[in-house]
């Protein structure tokens, strides 16, 4: 079986499905979690992400990324469902345009740290 890798995000995000999903799939098989893994990756904006960061972590900035873990161990269907990477798209864009970073390598470095999160 292969990974799943479920993306949610708002209308107005801007970025491509495709290249989210490679970068989410890169950044699971740096931890060599090769198959049977589902992952959901959600986006959102500044005001959520800050929320979140408030209710969960009790601290009062945006964050890039934040991890929602739910399981390490397979459920009865052989699928590991880790849980959730949410990344603010606003920040993601500040830094393309602020820190002259490329799209693609701010993803790849923010999926691998949000599934370090969920594995920690």
């Amino acid at each position: 079986m292969k990974n799943v890798i479920l993306i949610k995000h708002p209308k107005n995000w801007g970025l491509d499905e495709k290249e989210v999903i490679s970068k989410a799939e890169n950044a699971l098989s740096f931890f060599k979690l090769n198959e049977n893994v589902e992952l959901s990756v959600v986006f959102v904006g500044r005001k959520m992400a800050k929320d979140l960061n408030m209710k969960y972590r009790q601290k009062e900035y945006i964050p890039q990324v934040l991890g929602f873990p739910l399981s390490k161990e397979k459920d009865s269907d052989g699928y590991i469902r880790l849980g959730d990477v949410v990344i603010c798209t606003q920040k993601l864009k500040y830094e393309m345009k602020f820190l002259n970073k490329s799209r693609k390598k701010i993803l790849e470095e923010w999926m691998i740290h949000g599934v370090e999160n969920l594995l920690k």
